[in-house]
């Protein structure tokens, strides 16, 4: 009988064993898979990475090549492209129900942000879809499933410092006649975001949008006055070039003239 206790018992270790070792071999895939699967859920959209490396004895993870789709309605096929995400993790006050970070680097990333025909913010849909997915600390709203830890609450993140820096702009805005734009963003750093994946994705969203907002006006208010100047210049280059073409033509009249006069009186 002990010999039969013994042999479940190693049996067992050896299970769990290799389940912990098919975790471990295979974490990167499954955070990987449970990115882009929760992802979507939340932005209602396709959420796609590339690759994802962990190192939990560094307590650090690297995810590259994310993008996050636009929702429909928009013609600009993504929403955000961000190459590299770099993170720092905690390891120290992590557990079950919250993911300590100390940081967050996003590198280079692009940003495209449109308004519709409808004048609908393709970032503001993706914030909205958030909403949708669950923003209460206490829970989910009806129909949703937010991450949640091992009693079943939502898992939450306390992020120390969040940097967005050196990002690219690519902005249509089809309400003003279809204009474009590219530029850069001012970086964005945030400091101790605490909440739910979704809340504070939504935090990030509303910073990021008022950064986009504010450039696209300003790019927008320079580009206009510089085609106020253009045009302005336009006009007085070519009232100088009909100025200066009717006092040639009145320089040649004046001559002629004076050449007819000299001619009369030589002829007399």
């Amino acid at each position: 009988m002990k010999k039969t206790i013994f042999a479940v018992i190693i049996i067992l270790a050896v299970v769990i064993a290799g389940a912990v070792f098919y975790v471990f071999s295979n974490l990167d895939a499954i955070v990987k898979a449970a990115i882009e699967e929760f992802g979507s859920n939340a932005v209602k959209t396709s959420v796609q990475v590339e690759d994802v490396e962990i190192r939990l004895t560094e307590g650090a993870a690297t995810i590259s090549g994310l993008t996050v789709a636009n929702p429909e309605g928009f013609s600009l096929p993504q929403a955000f492209s961000l190459g590299e995400i770099l993170v720092d993790i905690n390891l120290e006050k992590t557990h079950k129900e919250l993911i300590a970070i100390d940081a967050v680097h996003i590198v280079a990333p692009q940003v495209f942000y449109e308004i519709n025909a409808g004048r609908n913010g393709s970032l503001n849909m993706l914030k909205d879809n958030l909403g949708m997915s669950g923003g209460a600390s206490t829970g989910a709203s009806a129909g949703s499933e937010p991450a949640a830890g091992a009693a079943g609450d939502p898992v939450r993140l306390d992020i120390a410092r969040f940097e967005f820096k050196d990002a690219s702009l690519h902005a249509r805005v089809v309400p003003l006649k279809d204009k474009t734009y590219d530029l850069k963003l001012p970086a964005l750093v945030l400091t101790d975001l605490n909440g739910t994946p979704e809340q504070i994705s939504r935090q990030v969203l509303d910073r990021l949008i008022e950064h986009a907002k504010k450039e696209i006006q300003k790019q927008g208010l320079d580009r206009e006055l510089a085609e106020i100047k253009a045009k302005a210049q336009q006009r007085i280059d070519e009232e100088k070039a009909k100025l200066e073409q009717q006092a040639d033509e009145r320089v040649e009249e004046e001559k002629q003239k004076a050449e007819d006069k000299l001619k009369n009186l030589l002829g007399r």
